[in-house]
Formats: C-alpha cells, structure tokens, sequence
C-alpha cells in the first residue's frame, strides 16, 4: 500500500516553538522593564524527495484519519466491551479525578486577582474584687480586607499557567481513554488469537491421536517397528502439552480483559469464533494532524508553555508588590450599640514592598523554574520525534505484514497438501513415521502463524490509530467536550 502521511516543516516549526518566561538582570539590576526570552524546541524536519514531494507519502483524502475506528472493524462486542471501559475502567476514573483536581487547583490560583475579605468579632466581661467597682461587658467586630494589585502581571501570569495545567490535564484523560480503548482492542483480538490458537491445538491432538492409532495397528500387524510407536506417542505428548498452554494463555487474557472493564476476573468473557477482517485505510492524515490531536503532545505542549510562564512568575517575584488592605472596628459595651456608626474606626492603607535579601531563595527558584522548563522542551521534543516513529513503524508493518500474510497462506495450502498426501503414503507402508510427523508440525507451524499473522495486522492498525492520535470514540469521534473548548482556544496560544 502507499504511505499516506505527509508534512509541512512550516507547520511543524510552528508547532514546536514556545514563548519563555521574562527575564531580568538580577535584585541588584532590577529592570522594570524585562525582556521576554523565546526558547524553540529542537524537532528535525521531515524528509523531502528531490522532486519537491513529501517523501513520507501522498496526502490522505481527508485532512485526518477515521476517528470512528472502533465501528471500523465492524464487530458490535468490540464496540459494547469499549464503551463499557471508558465508562467503567479506573485508569479513566482515576485520570477524570486529576482533571477534576487541576480544575479545583485553577480556582484557587484565581482567586489570588481579588480581594481578600476576614471578619471576626469577640465577647468580653471583666470582673473586679472590689465590691464597689461593678463589672463590665465589651464587644467588638472586625472586618479585614486585602488586596494585591497585580502591578507586574505576575498573578495573571500564574491564572494563565494553571489553565494550561487544566488543558495539559484535559488532554491527558483523553489520552487515557485512549490507551484503554486501544488496550481493550488490543486485548480483545489477542483473546480471539488464543481461542483460534486453543481451537487449532485440539484438532491438532485429535490429529495425532489418529496418527498414533494408525502406527499401533501398523506395529501389531508387523509393518513397522515400535519405534514409530514411539514417536507417535511423542508426538502426541507434545500436542497435548501446547494444548494446556494455549488454553492457560486464552484464560488469563480473559481474566485481564475484564479487570479493563471492571469487572472480577472470573474467566466469564468468551472471544468471538473469528478474527475481524482489517478495515481498508483510505488515508492517514498528516503530521500537522497528529501535532494538532495526538493528547499526548497536547498535553506535552501545555506543559512547556505553563512552565514558561512559571518562570516568568518566578522572576517577577524581583519586582515591587503593591498591595492595598483596610479594616473596620467596632468595640460596644452591648449589643445594642455595635452598630453605632460612631463607634465604627476605618482604617486604610496601601503598602509597596519589594525583596532586599533572601539569602538568594528568589533566584534559585528562578533557576529552578528555568530547568523545569528546559526538561519539558526536552520532553515535547522527544514526544514529537516518538510519535513519528510510531506513525512511521505502523505504516511500514501495514505493508510488511500483508506480504507476510499472503506468503503464510500460501505455506499453509502447500503444507495441508503435503501432510494430505505424506499421510495417504504412509497407510500405503511407502513414508515413514518420521516424514508423516515432519509434515504435520509444518501444517500446524503455518497454520498457528498465519493466525498470528492475522492478529498481528489486526493489532498493528490498532497501533497506528493510536499514534494518530485516535480521537475520542465515545463522542461521534471527536475529542472530549473539554479538550475540544481548548482545541477552540489554542490558536491564541501560538507564538
């Protein structure tokens, strides 16, 4: 087949660059007015073939790849088991309660742009030993309030960078409901290929059962020795003990398959009777595509650029804070009277403070906060560089492995026929027990293989769906309603 995923080094260029913190000088050069610093991730470009052409291949009909996927191979238990998971699996569970939490997390950083509001009040009786001297009762109310002007930008830079974490989180639930799609697919088809494999070994026992009865009325006739009675016996053995195997590998794989749905592992699922046929890929998109929806470059991304305004907060820590705060007291000797408006005292103040010496706390946070970020344009760069060489390998196994099944279908017809005839010349006393076995083990050699093969393209489409990016199949193949918002909203992140 034609490779069908190309690229414009523009678009991966532009997708690779992030915008940095501010920076400034130092406490002792304070500059008010810092410059902003951009740091590009590293990301090789594509090749381009001598005529101009793309040299990854032609470009799909569509902009993207089928995100409707799962309804592709056309197998409605497929489609039930993975609805169930992303409903039901605790990975998923466990990656919605991390968004949930980044959300809580973004509240509170927004809450640092207003006003901060306290009140407080108390209630007194004082007593004397002198019986002349009567006791008195007091009461008093406070209100507080506080304000910081973001002055420098600094606590807006802090809001923007905990939405970016609630987006990079956003991105990373459907990333995760990804993986379990896939995973629950990918476990599914490897269920079948066990029940195929398991289906294969007992007619393969049954097979060498009747080769052993033959051999033994061979050897009472006095045709043959009992040495191929024997080796038949071996033969036998050896079929039954694959047979346990197999049958140990088909029931853990069910057993794993339902813990993927939540469910206890009590080996209840049973694999449909047949392998799906491959769905036809008409098209892979492009690598603009997979920067634009792969969740976990998405997530990656935010990352980089959250990091680099919490270096642009860490440095702003240098400058001046403004901050404007007020109170209002009100003390009474009854309750009657603490509302009295000339028993109120208001005060108001506004206070600039700015850092002289912390032992250098500040700029090792800076440091701190500039490596964070140099980790995640490192980490962005190697998670762009992955996914085209997962995009790349699924591409290669799709033709790979067609020519590997097409050459096993052809050993399996000439293997069926050659063990068809060796076994008639046997009965005939003109093969050995030795060729009628060879004959056998390469059938059931071809035979477990090309089911195996089967999988194996099954699996690989799976994979390359995955490095696509997939998309979210619960929602008519779009994203999660949440990560499509951000994908609305992305554009303004761009440099």
């Amino acid at each position: 087949m034609t490779k069908l995923f190309s690229l414009t080094a523009s678009a991966m260029v532009l997708r690779a660059t992030a915008l940095s913190a501010v920076m400034l000088t130092g406490c002792s050069t304070l500059d008010l007015k810092p410059q902003k610093t951009v740091v590009a991730a590293d990301v090789p470009a594509a090749p381009i073939s001598q005529t101009g052409a793309l040299q990854w291949s032609e470009a799909a009909p569509e902009d993207l790849p089928r995100t409707d996927w799962i309804a592709g191979f056309n197998d409605n238990q497929l489609t039930a088991l993975v609805d169930q998971a992303l409903s039901q699996n605790t990975d998923i569970r466990v990656s919605e309660a991390r968004y949930r939490a980044a959300l809580a997390r973004l509240g509170i950083t927004q809450a640092d742009l207003l006003p901060s509001v306290t009140a407080g009040g108390g209630v007194g009786r004082t007593e004397s030993g002198n019986d002349l001297i009567g006791g008195s009762s007091s009461i008093s109310a406070r209100v507080d309030a506080s304000w910081e002007y973001d002055l420098w930008g600094r606590i807006r830079d802090g809001v923007d960078a905990a939405e970016l974490d609630v987006a990079a989180s956003d991105a990373d639930y459907a990333g995760a409901r990804l993986a379990i799609a896939a995973r629950v697919t990918q476990t599914w088809f490897d269920l079948i290929e066990a029940r195929l494999l398991t289906e294969l070994s007992e007619r393969e026992v049954e097979t060498q059962e009747r080769a052993l009865r033959l051999t033994t009325r061979r050897f009472e006739g006095g045709v043959t020795g009992s040495s191929d009675v024997r080796l038949a016996r071996s033969s036998l053995a050896n079929a039954q003990a694959l047979q346990s195997s197999r049958r140990q590998r088909l029931s853990a794989l069910s057993r794993s398959l339902e813990v993927l749905l939540r469910e206890y592992p009590d080996e209840s699922l049973t694999a449909a009777a047949d392998l799906p046929p491959l769905p036809l890929l008409s098209g892979a998109g492009t690598p603009a595509f997979v920067l634009r929806h792969r969740p976990d470059l998405l997530a990656a991304e935010r990352r980089m650029r959250a990091a680099g305004l919490n270096v642009d907060v860490a440095r702003k820590a240098l400058l001046p804070s403004l901050t404007l705060s007020g109170n209002i007291t009100d003390n009474a000797s009854a309750l009657n009277n603490i509302f009295d408006i000339d028993s109120l005292v208001a005060s108001l103040t506004a206070g600039l403070t700015a850092p002289i010496f912390q032992g250098g706390r500040i700029k090792a946070n800076i440091e701190q906060q500039d490596q964070i970020l140099r980790q995640q344009l490192e980490g962005y760069t190697g998670a762009v560089l992955t996914a085209y060489l997962e995009v790349e390998n699924a591409l290669d196994a799709e033709d790979r492995l067609e020519e590997r099944e097409v050459a096993l279908r052809t050993s399996l017809e000439e293997a069926v026929e050659a063990e068809r005839r060796l076994e008639l010349r046997y009965t005939e006393g003109l093969a050995s027990i030795l060729q009628l076995l060879d004959s056998q083990s390469r059938r059931l050699s071809a035979e477990s293989q090309l089911i195996s093969a089967r999988k194996e393209r099954l699996s690989n489409r799976v994979r390359l769906h995955v490095a696509l990016g997939g998309g979210d199949i619960t929602n008519n193949g779009n994203l999660s309603p949440q990560l499509a918002e951000n994908e609305v909203n992305f554009a303004s992140l761009q440099p």
